[in-house]
């Protein structure tokens, strides 16, 4: 019996041996696959430079962690992106070529680029305010919902994203009496402050598409330019800050989507300097029926403290148009104010969306109409103007590309026809 009793524990002991035996090589498998994706600081994603040549990026952790794309049938090494500036994670780049019907990294396909896209994404402005006495709650999704903001812009599927600028708004730590509302949070032109900023809560629609990204005034010489080069800047890099880059154009099919830089135009004021060196740009540009998108808008309106009036943004910008008389524009998106605006001018001039109300802190209303102003040479014949988080969502419908307004619930608030009047636009949601 006791032979018997040892037979069989040892017959057990054996099939758990095997057992485990038979789980390792499982086990290796996993924990390599873990390993791998741990060196991984975001989705790989996809973004336009000049005449749409398409690149994927993507984050690691060190420079030795850039994985291999596969493209269609081949597997090629992505690139690391040289000048890594101080303080923030290397990035890995590699150029789609044209014509590429699949791709993907670490087995994550990516979406590749459309020809004449139908449905396009604008947000802007996306980043937590913490800068003197503006403290925004960044760890409230309620008062700083740009993750909701951008999951929602996700689940609309997209053929293309285009973010207006402004990514960076920590610029300074969280202030003692004020860590209920964003304590523990990074600063600085640094990876944790990019990353807490913009891709973190942007994981999901990073992917869902491919982007054209504005250079925004927080990403001037004067702030968050490392990053901004480094990570979003489509061209190659030396290292240094560029104050004006060079406009291009973006060509997809039919579809042209030319960027200008703006990021270091003054307010208020035309400064001379940049009045001449923005006329040059914007006759630069070779396009056809494209839309222009630049972070200050060219007829944008904010309140003015003072008076509690309506006051347009960026007079150089104004005449820059009226020297320039640029012809081949049917749309201007930008940013820059924390508000939703459409505004629609005369004298043949493109209607105006402002996409400034992905999440940062907003702007004080504008009540009063601004229909009958006047902007160098035009005048503004109707505007549609609201306070709310979200994102701009446009979809062709024939000639004309249908517009709304979604809040950060993908709830309804504005629909406009663009590039129709303003006076076509129709309030969805409650006022």
């Amino acid at each position: 019996m006791r032979i018997m009793k040892y037979l069989k524990t040892a017959k057990i002991r054996a099939s758990k041996i095997y057992f485990f035996r038979g789980l390792l090589p499982v086990a290796s498998i996993l924990l390599a696959a873990l390993a791998s994706h741990a060196q991984v600081l975001t989705p790989a994603w996809v973004e336009f430079g000049e005449e749409g040549q398409a690149f994927a990026r993507i984050v690691v952790t060190t420079p030795q962690d850039c994985p291999a794309i596969r493209i269609d049938s081949v597997t090629k090494p992505m690139v690391l992106r040289p000048n890594i500036p101080d303080g923030l994670r290397p990035a890995c780049e590699f150029a789609i070529p044209a014509g590429t019907k699949s791709a993907s990294v670490n087995s994550h396909a990516l979406v590749m680029p459309k020809n004449n896209p139908t449905k396009v994404i604008t947000i802007g402005d996306t980043g937590c305010r913490i800068k003197g006495q503006q403290i925004q709650a960044c760890n409230d999704p309620a008062v700083w919902p740009f993750r909701e903001v951008a999951s929602s812009a996700a689940a609309e599927k997209p053929n293309l994203i285009i973010h207006v600028g402004d990514y960076l708004y920590r610029e300074v730590p969280c202030p003692d009496a004020s860590q209920a509302q964003c304590g523990g949070s990074p600063a600085g032109d640094n990876w944790d402050a990019w990353n807490a900023d913009f891709f973190a809560p942007a994981a999901e629609l990073l992917s869902a598409a491919p982007w054209a990204f504005a250079r925004g005034n927080h990403e001037d010489c004067n702030r968050a330019w490392r990053g901004w080069f480094y990570y979003l800047n489509p061209r190659p890099w030396d290292g240094k800050c560029e104050e004006y880059s060079a406009p291009y154009v973006v060509k997809l099919g039919n579809f042209q989507l030319a960027m200008l830089d703006s990021s270091a135009t003054k307010e208020n004021v035309v400064d001379e300097e940049q009045l001449e060196i923005t006329v040059k740009q914007l006759t630069s540009l070779q396009t056809k029926d494209a839309w222009l998108t630049t972070h200050h808008p060219f007829w944008g309106f904010y309140t003015d403290r003072r008076s509690g009036l309506p006051k347009p943004t960026t007079p150089v910008l104004e005449e820059a148009w009226e020297k320039a008389e640029p012809k081949n524009f049917s749309l201007i998106l930008s940013g820059h104010i924390h508000l939703f605006e459409y505004v629609s001018v005369d004298n043949g001039r493109p209607p105006q969306i402002v996409a400034g109300d992905g999440g940062t802190q907003m702007d004080v209303p504008i009540e009063i109409s601004v229909k009958g102003a006047t902007i160098r040479g035009a005048t503004i014949n109707g505007s549609r103007i609201k306070k709310t988080f979200g994102y701009t969502l446009l979809t062709r419908e024939g000639k004309y590309w249908h517009l709304e307004l979604k809040d950060q619930h993908a709830k309804v608030m504005v629909t406009c026809t663009v590039p129709e009047s303003s006076e076509s636009c129709q309030s969805a949601g409650t006022e």
